[in-house]
C-alpha cells in the first residue's frame, strides 16, 4: 500500500512538473513576441532621427491615421502672393514634405497643413496675420496660434527662443525651430530671425532676405543662411 501511495505521489510531482514547463516555455514565447514588436517599433525614433531621408514601407510604423487623412504638403505650384501692394520677387523652391515624415507626429503635420497656407505670402516687417503678410516671427506665431499645436501669443524671435529647449543642429527634427543672428546687419545683436524646420535641410519661414516672403530655404544648403545660423531649439 506504501508502495502505490508513493508510486501516486511520484505520477503527481512528475506532471506538476511537466505542467510548470510547459507554462514557463508559453510565458517565454510570450515575451520573446512582444520584445520583437518592441525591437521592430523602435525602427524610427523621431527623437533621434538624423535629418536623413526615411522610408518605411510597413504600416505598424505610422501613426493610425486614414491614408486620406494625410495631405500632400509642398510648395510645388505656389505663386508669390501680392497683398496691399506688396510681393516677394522670390522664386519659390519646389519641394514636398515626405508623407512618412508627416505620418511620424500629428504636431508636425498640424503645423505643415497650416504653414503651407502662406507659401508665397509677402515678408512685411511687424505683421503677423494673412491680412497684412507676416515678418519672420509673426509667420511661426501665426502658425503654432493656428495650428491647434500651442498658443505661444505674438513675440518676437527671442521671445520664441525663450519658450523653446536648446537641440544640438544633428538632432533637430521637423517641428523645431531654427534661430539665426545678424540678418539685420552685423551690429543688431541677438536673434533677428527664425523658421520651421521641416526636415531634409528644409526650414520655412517668412524671409528678411531681399525682398522677403514665405518660403522653403535650405538650412545647411544656402551659403546665408548657413552663416547667420545660431540655434536650433524645441517647443515645450
Amino acid at each position: 500500500m506504501m508502495n502505490r501511495n508513493n508510486e501516486n505521489l511520484t505520477v503527481t510531482i512528475a506532471r506538476q512538473i511537466i505542467a510548470a514547463i510547459a507554462a514557463l516555455f508559453l510565458l517565454s514565447l510570450f515575451f520573446s513576441a512582444q520584445d520583437a514588436v518592441a525591437e521592430d517599433t523602435s525602427t524610427f525614433d523621431m527623437d533621434n532621427w538624423n535629418g536623413e531621408t526615411v522610408i518605411l514601407e510597413d504600416p505598424q510604423y505610422f501613426m493610425e491615421i486614414e491614408d486620406d487623412d494625410i495631405p500632400v504638403i509642398s510648395s510645388v505650384g505656389k505663386t508669390n502672393v501680392k497683398i496691399r501692394g506688396v510681393q516677394s520677387k522670390y522664386k519659390l523652391v519646389n519641394y514636398t514634405i515626405p508623407e512618412q515624415l508627416l505620418r511620424a507626429d500629428p504636431d508636425f503635420l498640424a503645423l505643415m497643413v497650416e504653414a503651407e497656407k502662406y507659401i508665397g505670402y509677402p515678408y512685411v516687417y511687424g505683421a503677423s496675420n494673412p491680412d497684412t503678410g507676416f515678418d519672420c516671427s509673426g509667420f511661426v506665431c501665426w502658425v503654432f496660434n493656428n495650428s491647434g499645436v500651442c498658443d505661444v501669443g505674438r513675440t518676437g524671435a527671442n521671445g520664441l527662443y525663450s519658450l523653446c529647449s536648446d537641440v544640438s543642429k544633428a538632432n533637430a527634427r521637423p517641428g523645431d525651430l531654427v534661430f539665426f543672428e545678424k540678418t539685420m546687419g552685423a551690429d543688431v545683436k541677438g536673434i533677428t530671425h527664425v523658421g520651421i524646420y521641416v526636415g531634409n535641410d528644409q526650414f520655412v519661414h517668412a524671409s528678411t532676405y531681399g525682398s522677403g516672403g514665405v518660403l522653403l530655404t535650405a538650412l545647411n544648403g544656402n551659403p546665408y543662411y548657413s552663416a547667420h545660423y545660431i540655434a536650433a531649439r524645441r517647443m515645450g
